[in-house]
């Protein structure tokens, strides 16, 4: 998929159905560009076209986050392996709920002696392959199935009695104009609200969340101590960083 074809399901899962020209209108693009966009995830079986507008496909709709953990795969492979570097022996962190959290969850298996606080189940499911390498620590909460994230007050109430070294995060969009930027409110809570209490705050993005929008505002760019992207930020938007906040650029041939 394409970043507007991506922009377009992300669109879908906010509303349950949406005219091409809601679309066209949204993306800033022709409805012939639209209409190809749709014709292509019509293709895959990710979208429902239908008289009059467009909708996900029941299976699409109930696992978004399946599809999250396909996109940008590479990528995120490269993202997750340069953060892994930083991250010291001995060290405490909390993992937020992304798909690219799965894939840094991926790396740090592979290491002993860590403590990793998690919301996410899928990233504790796959932390705990390396047996008792590493100590998992689940608040509990409601479990969101679609995502498999354990939402609610008391799972962030429980969450912010940690002080971690690192907070690892990754958001739905990062703009010089707006910040870090999500469409959950939930998600928004609770890494705005834990954020504080980490020793060193570290934003992992693949260069297509780069300049778009969100729903939500989580952050300012000059809370992030540490970018790990995939390809070099816009010029705008590394100046809008802190001078202090490190960029780092992940060599995808090393991962």
């Amino acid at each position: 998929m394409n970043i507007r074809q991506e922009r377009i399901l992300e669109l879908l899962e906010r509303t349950s159905t949406l005219t091409t020209l809601d679309l066209a209108r949204e993306l800033q693009v022709s409805d012939q560009t639209i209409r190809r966009d749709l014709k292509a995830l019509a293709g895959n079986g990710t979208v429902e076209k239908f008289h009059g507008g467009v909708r996900l496909c029941a299976e699409a709709y109930e696992a978004p986050f399946a599809q999250r953990l396909q996109t940008h795969a590479e990528a995120k492979t490269a993202i997750a392996s340069a953060c892994a570097e930083r991250v010291p022996d001995g060290a405490t962190l909390f993992l937020d709920n992304s798909s690219t959290a799965c894939f840094l969850a991926r790396q740090l298996r592979r290491r002993s002696g860590l403590t990793i606080i998690t919301l996410s189940l899928e990233s504790a499911r796959i932390l705990a392959e390396a047996g008792d390498a590493n100590r998992v620590i689940v608040p509990g909460g409601e479990l969101r199935a679609a995502d498999m994230t354990i939402t609610g007050s008391n799972a962030i109430d429980y969450a912010a009695r940690f002080s971690p070294d690192l907070f690892v995060m990754s958001v739905a969009a990062v703009s010089a104009q707006s910040g870090c930027m999500d469409f959950d409110l939930f998600e928004a809570e609770f890494k705005a609200r834990l954020m504080p209490a980490a020793g060193q705050v570290i934003l992992l993005a693949d260069a297509g969340k780069f300049g778009h929008s969100g729903l939500i505002r989580t952050c300012a760019l000059e809370h992030i101590d540490v970018l790990v992207c995939d390809l070099e930020p816009p010029a705008e938007l590394r100046a809008a960083f802190a001078p202090s906040t490190q960029i780092v650029v992940a060599d995808s041939d090393e991962s």
